[in-house]
């Protein structure tokens, strides 16, 4: 069964972004983690690529939508705590276009649950 995590908003980032907030969330399942942030952008990452988790902090200079940077693709409406996840491969991401990265950087509402979330999904499959 899946387990949905909103993303961390604020009504200037609803505007600004241009989005609705029910159209921007992650989605922990039994194969892989979706991420949607509506038009912007989103990505599907397997389960079993992924290498490790870890907390991040996303800079408010860093800006705010789904963001290309060095080594990694982020996914963010508001700045501060995130969750960083590493990758065994390069997958593509739609950011919005197709962009290869092997670190994507999530910042949902609850960022503990969401890394406890794919923490228990990869050990329910038997991964690490």
């Amino acid at each position: 069964m899946a387990t949905r995590f909103p993303m961390r908003t604020a009504r200037w980032s609803d505007i600004l972004l241009m989005n609705r907030p029910d159209r921007m969330e992650a989605e922990v399942g039994d194969e892989m983690v979706s991420i949607r942030m509506g038009w912007l952008g989103h990505a599907e990452i397997p389960l079993e690529h992924i290498a490790r988790i870890d907390g991040y902090r996303w800079p408010w200079w860093g800006g705010y939508g789904v963001r290309i940077g060095k080594g990694l693709v982020a996914f963010v409406a508001t700045p501060g705590t995130a969750t960083l996840i590493e990758l065994d491969q390069r997958i593509t991401v739609h950011a919005p276009a197709p962009w290869d990265t092997s670190r994507v950087v999530v910042a949902v509402a609850d960022p503990g649950g969401f890394a406890e979330a794919i923490a228990a999904a990869r050990s329910a499959r038997g991964g690490a």
